[in-house]
């Protein structure tokens, strides 16, 4: 007998619910992504789970001149020494990936590093890392041959600096920012144009502070030479002062460095950080940055900044749980990384950020697991409304979005999915082998849905009251009438501990009650749980949290 006679037999002639099955026990079980609005393409893996030191650099973005998405990240394949940067291409026009869930590497040597842009005339994609030199560290900047094409030419710049940052205006000059290798301080500013004509770094901080870390940004127009560059003081006393210079000719002119005002927070004891910033349609530059109070995670708000508005910054979302179950990690906030683009068509804008799930974290290293936020604005950032989550809470660490753009009715965000929450470069959890995901929102948006890759599933109702709870919760639930279900309890690790079926009475609505204990009977410890209610071809899971 054949497999898919096997399959014909168990399935009849349902083929189609096969390769959904398929598809679905893939999306679990190996990628992590359950129940999330829209669809999620892997675009590639890396082991390298430590993407940005600082803020979110531009990875991903749609492109109207090319008709298509340029993604970049930071690969490594279980060995650091291998550390390249990754690259794919999505083309609208076939609806395809030009290197299906694999991509293929930019540089031809061992790359650190840096960013992603487009030329806004040929569409080409433009890739920046730092590379190891005679004499020191060096920015290097590749810049495709054909769009998508994945052949490219390269061009060193001068020895000395690292952490390079580009973007490319619209007389094709890329910009580039960068730090000095040595000191791991000062920003220096330089452009390639013609091709592989690099200007003489200038110093861009002075009179201000330099930022004393990895924390510069910046984006150049494309419908001008306009270009911004940005930097916080990570060493100043509280509150920490955020800094920009603008060019109006394509960076051979600078207007004097200005302080960004402060944000409307009270008590003025707050951390400044993750800056990132933007053009928009209408070329007036926008910042979207993560606050949080005097030395701490917790609480964080993600903020807006356009100097055209009034007020110049609002709020976008403030997050201040109650209950922590466990720290971020290194070098994160609880909301943070943000980034920011605007439709072209609509005018909305759009940002995306980090969450930790205060609730929800990795037992193996102690640390929460985030998911990816976004939020949207009709009033150019005065108002912000539908701050939502586009991934659901699991096993899994949503990290480093960077909100590509919109394109016709669809907003493109990437991210990665770091299987074992913390940085395995700083000896947090063993080294996995992470999916890279372009996710795919459709808009209007309108919320999480129940709704796996490609299709919806159509499933009854499940929630649990208390959640938190410390003896006792009732698990309410809805299955329709004569169905075949069970109610099943997991722990973080996947192992199940506590089943409720058919011959206990899961009838049509009758609630269950769970008083903590596993099959055998024992009380199981404080933590994360899943509660997950299956019928014959469908399934729906609750997060529990035991906390006694």
């Amino acid at each position: 007998m054949t497999v898919l006679s096997i399959i014909k037999k168990y399935l009849g002639a349902d083929m189609g619910k096969f390769v959904k099955f398929l598809i679905f026990n893939l999306l679990i079980y190996n990628l992590g992504i359950v129940f999330a609005i829209g669809r999620q393409d892997v675009v590639g893996y890396t082991t390298y789970d430590w993407q940005f030191g600082g803020p979110v650099y531009t990875w991903c973005r749609t492109a109207a001149v090319c008709n298509g998405i340029h993604v970049c990240w930071l690969h490594s394949n279980f060995n650091p020494a291998d550390r390249n940067k990754g690259y794919n291409y999505y083309d609208f026009n076939t609806r395809q990936w030009h290197w299906p869930a694999n991509g293929i590497l930019v540089y031809p040597q061992r790359s650190g590093f840096g960013n992603l842009d487009y030329d806004p005339i040929t569409g080409v994609a433009v890739v920046s890392a730092h590379q190891s030199a005679t004499g020191g560290n060096r920015p290097v900047v590749a810049k495709d041959e054909a769009i998508g094409g994945g052949i490219f030419s390269y061009c060193q710049g001068p020895i000395g600096w690292q952490w390079p940052v580009i973007s490319t205006s619209l007389n094709q000059a890329v910009h580039c920012v960068m730090i000095d290798a040595a000191s791991m301080d000062s920003l220096w500013y330089a452009r390639v144009q013609p091709w592989c004509t690099w200007s003489t770094p200038i110093n861009i901080c002075p009179p201000a502070q330099s930022p004393m870390f990895i924390c510069h940004n910046l984006a150049a127009s494309k419908i001008s030479n306009k270009v911004i560059i940005l930097w916080q003081c990570s060493e100043d006393p509280y509150p920490q002062r955020a800094f920009y210079r603008i060019s109006n000719d394509g960076g051979i002119n600078w207007q004097p460095t200005v302080q960004l005002p402060y944000p409307p927070v009270h008590g003025m004891t707050f951390t400044i950080s993750s800056l990132f910033t933007m053009f928009d349609n209408q070329d007036n530059f926008h910042i979207v940055a993560s606050l949080s109070d005097t030395g701490v995670t917790v609480p964080a708000a993600i903020w807006h900044y356009c100097p055209v508005n009034n007020p110049q910054w609002n709020l976008i979302y403030h997050y201040a749980p109650e209950t922590l179950a466990a720290p971020v990690g290194y070098n994160a906030i609880f909301a943070t990384r943000p980034s920011i683009v605007q439709s072209p068509f609509t005018n909305y804008l759009y940002v995306s950020w980090e969450q930790f799930d205060s609730l929800n974290y990795e037992p193996t290293t102690g640390l929460a697991r985030a998911d990816i936020w976004i939020a949207e604005s009709p009033n150019n950032g005065l108002t912000w409304h539908n701050q939502q989550p586009i991934t659901i809470p699991n096993t899994t660490s949503k990290r480093y979005p960077c909100v590509g753009g919109v394109f016709a009715d669809t907003l493109v965000v990437s991210y990665l999915i770091d299987s074992i929450a913390g940085g395995e470069s700083f000896a947090q959890g063993r080294t996995t082998r992470n999916p890279v995901i372009c996710h795919f929102i459709p808009l209007p948006y309108a919320g999480i849905e129940q709704d796996i890759g490609y299709w919806k599933l159509e499933i009854g109702n499940l929630s649990a009251s208390p959640n938190p709870f410390s003896s006792l919760t009732t698990i309410n639930y809805s299955i329709p009438a004569n169905a075949n279900a069970t109610i099943e309890i997991y722990d973080i690790s996947g192992r199940l501990v506590k089943s409720f079926s058919n011959n206990q009475q899961l009838k049509t609505k009758n609630p269950v009650i769970w008083n903590g204990k596993d099959n055998n009977g024992n009380q199981v410890k404080p933590g994360i749980y899943f509660c997950t209610l299956k019928t014959h071809d469908k399934t729906l899971t609750q997060k529990l949290v035991k906390t006694k």
